[in-house]
């Protein structure tokens, strides 16, 4: 039985890859052709991590920049970061010369599985519950050298509303923090400006870290809490995700309380041979809701694979 905590998946371009059950099971990759001989075995979460930081370091941008100068980076998204001159220091002493940014955009349900970033915000209460997302964001500055440096004026971000479908009302900034090894967000006092003639959010950050410009769904109805019968010997090498329907920038994990009559996908992920290995079931939530997971309908495929295959799930 799997139970609880947030965590997060991956991906794939949609190449049609079917499994094939006889005496053994084939699969076929975008670049590779897979074969297994037997019924997949377990691997490790640790394999299913790697592939997650490795979708997450595929999608850092970096910019060069002098730390005693005003720099403003502008990304393909239409995200702006500004940095202060003078903000950075190393041990305590002031950075002068070259340094880099590092920034990570994540916009969509698909990017947010493949990177293992779902939209789990933290409650009053303690317990979890689903967002809508304008944007998560990790920002850093190292020193060429790769040294990370410490932040002492704050930096504003502004991104495009347009990115996440729209503008939104009642948007906060919340930080990423770790919960038993797995990305949840908290809600920080920052206020998140909103610019509706210019469709943009503007916020600003005193550190270096992930953020996220949400708002929690607040469902109305009757929540329920989900459990999820994997494959046996998957339960500790896997992660289950939520994908309510058309709902494109946010993304849920076992351990949240979910509406009563939600309809969604429900999506089994874990590592195989390099590969992503998943199964999705379209449901309906139940009170008490057991959503169970059967091997024989597997896929396998690479990132681009999965990415596609969560982003046609409407």
């Amino acid at each position: 039985m799997k139970k609880l905590l947030p965590k997060i998946l991956l991906f794939f371009q949609k190449k049609s890859f079917q499994m094939i059950i006889i005496s053994s099971i084939v699969w076929g990759c975008t670049d590779n052709e897979v074969t297994i001989t037997n019924e997949p075995q377990p691997s490790s979460i640790d394999k299913l991590n790697a592939l997650f930081e490795d979708a997450t370091i595929g999608e850092k941008k970096f910019a060069h920049f002098i730390s005693t100068q005003s720099f403003t980076y502008t990304s393909e998204r239409g995200t702006t970061v500004t940095v202060q001159p003078n903000s950075l220091t190393l041990n305590g002493a002031a950075v002068t010369g070259s340094v880099i940014l590092e920034l990570v955009e994540i916009y969509d349900k698909a990017k947010m599985s493949v990177t293992n970033k779902p939209t789990m915000g933290l409650l009053p209460n303690k317990e979890w519950e689903i967002m809508q997302s304008g944007g998560e964001f990790y920002v850093n500055i190292v020193s060429l050298t790769g040294q990370n440096l410490t932040l002492t004026k704050p930096i504003e971000i502004t991104t495009s509303a347009s990115n996440t479908g729209g503008m939104l009302e009642g948007m906060r900034l919340f930080k990423g923090q770790l919960y038993d090894n797995n990305l949840g967000w908290e809600q920080t006092a920052t206020v998140v400006f909103t610019d509706t003639r210019a469709n943009t959010y503007k916020f600003i950050v005193p550190n270096f870290g992930w953020f996220n410009v949400d708002r929690f769904y607040g469902y109305p109805e009757p929540k329920t809490l989900i459990t999820a019968k994997v494959p046996v010997g998957f339960d500790k090498v896997s992660q289950v995700l939520v994908l309510p329907k058309n709902a494109p920038n946010a993304l849920g994990t076992l351990g949240g309380k979910y509406p009563v009559g939600l309809q969604c996908y429900l999506i089994f992920v874990t590592e195989n041979n390099g590969n992503y290995l998943w199964i999705t079931n379209e449901e309906t939530l139940t009170p008490n809701h057991t959503a169970t997971f059967d091997i024989k309908k597997a896929k396998t495929g690479k990132k681009a694979d999965y990415v596609a295959h969560v982003t046609l799930l409407k």
